[in-house]
């Protein structure tokens, strides 16, 4: 790889890790999320100024070349991320259940209520 090629490669990347903490500091994003995705960068942005430790890492799983290894973990990379999801989005559905069942226990007490205050109402009258 050339120096210019280099040299854009760590450019994007780092314009990436600035979006990165930008959007943590303004809590856009949780940190555990963005340290998911600060270790991938950081690998990536150590590959990308040393090209050499690619074909190095690349010859210790054989005969792969590196784009292939690479696209390798950037799959494994959003499996895991796909599975973290799934499983915040299931927290998030247990939330949601919680609060239909809040809303529905309040509008009973409501109901409840309004039923106390008409009997006592009643009885205040019968006596």
């Amino acid at each position: 790889m050339n120096v210019q090629s280099i040299a854009l490669v760590t450019a994007v990347l780092f314009l990436v890790l600035f979006w990165l903490l930008k959007i943590f500091v303004e809590k856009k994003i949780s940190s555990g999320q963005a340290l998911f995705w600060l270790f991938p960068l950081i690998v990536a942005q150590i590959l990308a100024l040393f090209p050499f430790l690619i074909d190095r890492v690349s010859s210790l799983w054989g005969n792969l070349v590196p784009v292939s290894w690479i696209t390798f973990v950037a799959m494994v990379l959003l499996v895991f991320y796909l599975l973290y999801l799934t499983v915040r989005l299931n927290g998030l559905a247990r939330i949601v259940d919680l609060a239909r069942n809040v809303a529905y226990l309040e509008r009973r007490l409501r109901e409840t209520e309004a039923c106390c205050e008409k009997l006592a109402a009643k009885l205040a009258r019968v006596e």
